[in-house]
């Protein structure tokens, strides 16, 4: 399960070193942000695989022109990995930026993921999702320590809305740092 994934962490580490490289403003990034979550909380599901520590990476780009019919959200591509051998995800979507004042916001994020989990069958400490992509959002409320560095409580969720025949559905939440251009 992890092969995949470690891999494609390593890929996307390397893809974040080229494009810091020429300066991020410039390759249209509009933010990066990490952190660490805990796994698989009993939030919206039941939870089946040990809560233990995933890491989070995320690059959030500038919202395209095209995008301001719809509140110009800001396109995302992150990945969320589980160091124990649990589930893991990539996901990409779309993410809505509300500010409360110069310093509070939340973030509201909407889009899809693909996962390594296990799809059906049983295993005592694993979650079946039935779908190897699933919808995922996520919700952050955060607070800008400066005008470039931000910190944020954040709450993840991956499930198939029922629309395969396991939906056990991954919850996540944690801390994270911004780093915007």
């Amino acid at each position: 399960m992890t092969s995949n994934c470690g891999l494609l962490a390593a890929s996307l580490a390397c893809a974040a070193v080229a494009i810091m490289g020429t300066h991020g403003a410039q390759a249209g990034i509009s933010e990066i942000r990490g952190g660490v979550y805990a796994h698989d909380l009993k939030v919206f599901t039941p939870a089946h695989e040990p809560t233990r520590a995933d890491y989070n990476a995320e690059v959030l780009f500038d919202s395209p022109s095209w995008l301001s019919w719809l509140g110009a959200p800001r396109p995302q591509l992150g990945l969320t990995w589980n160091t124990e051998g649990y589930t893991s995800l990539a996901y990409a979507g779309l993410d809505w930026t509300l500010d409360f004042s110069d310093r509070v916001f939340a973030d509201l994020a909407l889009g899809g993921a693909v996962h390594d989990g296990r799809l059906s069958g049983y295993a005592p400490d694993e979650n079946r999702y039935g779908c190897r992509a699933n919808f995922h959002e996520s919700l952050s409320l955060g607070y800008r320590l400066t005008s470039s560095v931000s910190i944020m409580a954040t709450a993840e969720h991956m499930s198939n809305l029922h629309l395969c025949s396991y939906n056990e559905g991954l919850s996540n939440a944690g801390l994270r740092l911004g780093f915007s251009f």
